[in-house]
């Protein structure tokens, strides 16, 4: 069995993986990419690399991790190495008119979306878009920071002079179609090796930051723990059947394959007409172990993540 190398940059979002290798007797390695070097001319060791680089690493001081992790994939790919989620899912992962695009040539429906550069191009560029209310967030932000509903150009507009604007942290803004819900929900359907584990319904009640993971940073407002109540009482997550034999699963197949994505998790939400609109693609998939756990499923996330991870390696 080759070794198995976790590339990442967030110690708290290993946890649960580490305990599902343990459980299995496995040690994987790990390379944490935050700052270092990629042997360009040397020949890595043959083992199965496995990609957990986050757009949103910068939240937590690792501004060029992904830029590091792209150099590290592809000295990986020139070599006989078996990488999960290589370059093709970190170019996705970094940019989301890239995802739409991809998403649209697997026929699945986007939001209407509009990038623009530029504090002062803002405001010309939400009423030439024409939607309201409209929906403004950063190109990479991740765990769903910085996404915010304005219903006119008068609330936008304070939003821009006011003390909390801030850049993003690649100068790119998107304008989003806000899309009225049925429910107060969106659903993540989550896929290792392409294939797909569950679906889960994440309550939005509580507003857009709906990272799945259990253990977060305290002080990473952004990223809460999953049992705080929503107003509705709800549990926040909950795995649900819903969609397991709808033709999205299968669509969302056809992406991944044709993008080359071995394990992600993917947001999409119901209009008030039933339209489906995927509006997010996370190749750093995290999974709430209560909604797990609550709903007694076969297999969990990181349970299917390291037995993938172990049958790569075992080959």
């Amino acid at each position: 069995m080759r070794n198995i190398v976790i590339m990442h940059e967030n110690e708290e979002w290993l946890v649960p993986l580490r305990a599902a290798f343990s459980g299995r007797g496995v040690t994987p390695q790990e390379w944490f990419l935050d700052t270092g070097k990629v042997p360009y001319n040397q020949v890595p060791a043959n083992a199965v690399y496995y990609n957990r680089m986050s757009a949103s690493s910068h939240t937590r001081g690792h501004r060029f991790a992904p830029e590091l992790t792209r150099m590290a994939l592809t000295w990986l790919q020139q070599h006989p190495a078996t990488v999960v989620n290589g370059t093709p899912a970190l170019a996705l992962e970094v940019c989301k008119l890239s995802q739409y695009a991809a998403l649209e040539r697997a026929g699945l429906q986007v939001p209407a979306t509009h990038a623009v550069v530029g504090r002062e191009e803002l405001i010309a560029a939400a009423e030439n878009f024409g939607y309201w209310p409209l929906i403004l967030k950063p190109n990479r932000g991740g765990k769903g920071l910085g996404v915010t509903r304005f219903d006119s150009r008068a609330a936008l507009q304070r939003f821009i002079d006011g003390p909390e604007y801030e850049e993003p942290l690649d100068g790119i803004w998107l304008l989003q179609e806000y899309i009225q819900p049925k429910a107060p929900y969106i659903t993540r359907a989550e896929f290792v090796g392409r294939e797909f584990i569950y679906t889960v319904q994440v309550n939005t009640e509580g507003g857009f930051e709906l990272c799945p993971a259990d253990v977060c940073s305290v002080d990473d407002a952004f990223c809460p723990t999953t049992e705080q109540p929503v107003e509705s009482n709800e549990h926040k997550f909950t795995i649900t059947n819903r969609f397991d034999d709808h033709s999205i699963i299968s669509q969302l197949q056809t992406f991944l394959q044709q993008a080359q994505i071995d394990v992600a998790g993917i947001e999409f939400i119901e209009a008030e007409d039933g339209q489906l609109y995927v509006y997010d693609v996370n190749t750093n998939t995290n999974y709430n172990q209560a909604a797990e756990q609550r709903a007694g499923v076969a297999q969990t996330g990181m349970g299917a993540l390291a037995d993938y991870l172990i049958g790569l390696a075992q080959q």
